[in-house]
């Protein structure tokens, strides 16, 4: 069965109350909401079909990107590992192999360089066992993104009292690899530049999408925006205290102005607590638009590809493409919002994602 016909068909103008994913407006007038988690004052204005949350800039605002001193944290007990080669040759020309291991906080880190000798499941456990003995706080769960490393990391840690979860969200994990890429490897000797854009350019996998779980299914959705001051700095009104189900990350360190639009889709239904539930369970990646294929995708896990809607109509395929060019003009950043009905107070379910492909 497919998603119903989409809110954007009928209704132009959508606003975000902080929060709150607030009501439906018509194309003309104003609004006021105030739901305890902030207030916004939305005008609605001519638009395309395209669906659009937006809250009022609070004085702060002032269009700069954010920079903000971080709240003191504590390391988290889960895990995120990378083991791989980087665009670093020795004198043989031999890649370098690097294991990269930080909790999902970013308080602890880990670097270690390794020979391509050693790069086998037996001396990866010995390593993460070392680290796991001298840790602050252990981990419970480590994740991990490359499909091409899951076997051999399965195995190394198979005997180690963790959770193992082969998953995109590896979150603090991109953002130091992406840091490394920038500020790191370029000053080692043997850096080799179009290793790194051969990297970069890897072709993302060639999945067809497969039908997705009835108890993932929605009565209506929408393509939807807020924007990134909603989500960082002293003033921002959506964290890990107001989302219900779901997950955020930090975004300080993303250089766009607090302005700047993050796209969302926006999911209605009857059964939204358990609709969310099921959903924080999926290991929610990233939401992508084939406009080839004409359809919508969920991205779970480290490599699954469900279903989401079809495409049918010039519209939609237009709303999709306006959704994944301002996911690449927000870096990547995008999020799905889950909530029972339009005139509903605050979510069942939020996920800030980030598709790095994007």
């Amino acid at each position: 069965a497919t998603m119903p016909p989409v809110l954007t068909r009928t209704m132009k103008t959508f606003w975000l109350c902080a929060l709150a994913l607030a009501a439906l407006a018509p194309a003309s007038g104003a609004v006021v909401f105030s739901r305890g988690v902030g207030h916004a004052l939305a005008r609605a204005r001519p638009s395309s079909a395209h669906v659009t949350m937006e809250a009022s800039a609070s004085p702060t605002r002032s269009g700069k990107v954010a920079s903000v001193k971080p709240k003191a944290v504590k390391p988290s007990p889960i895990w995120e590992l990378d083991l791989y080669t980087r665009p670093v040759t020795n004198d043989q020309g031999k890649k370098l192999w690097e294991l990269l291991v930080t909790d999902a906080n970013g308080v602890m880190r880990h670097v270690e360089p390794l020979p391509s000798s050693l790069i086998n499941s037996r001396e990866l456990r010995k390593r993460i066992q070392a680290l796991v003995d001298r840790a602050e706080v252990r981990p419970t769960q480590v994740r991990f993104f490359r499909t091409e490393m899951q076997a051999m990391i399965g195995v190394a840690l198979s005997e180690l009292p963790v959770l193992t979860v082969p998953t995109r969200r590896t979150y603090e994990l991109r953002n130091w690899l992406e840091n490394r890429y920038r500020d790191v490897y370029p000053t080692m000797p043997g850096y080799k530049p179009e290793l790194a854009d051969a990297e970069r350019a890897r072709p993302a996998l060639d999945r067809q999408p497969v039908k997705m779980p009835d108890a993932l299914r929605g009565d209506k959705w929408a393509f939807v925006e807020l924007p990134l001051g909603e989500l960082r700095g002293p003033d921002a009104s959506i964290d890990a205290s107001n989302i219900g189900f779901g997950n955020t990350f930090s975004v300080e360190d993303i250089d766009l102005p607090d302005s700047a639009l993050v796209p969302g889709l926006l999911i209605t239904s009857t059964r939204a607590e358990p609709l969310a539930a099921w959903m924080s369970g999926t290991e929610l990646a990233s939401v992508t638009a084939d406009l080839e294929r004409g359809d919508l995708s969920l991205e779970v896990g480290i490599d699954t590809l469900y279903m989401f809607a079809r495409l049918w109509d010039l519209t939609q395929r237009e709303e999709a493409a306006s959704f994944m060019r301002t996911c690449r003009e927000a870096r990547g950043l995008h999020f799905i919002a889950v909530r029972e009905s339009l005139e509903e107070e605050g979510v069942k379910g939020f996920w800030l994602l980030r598709n790095y492909d994007a």
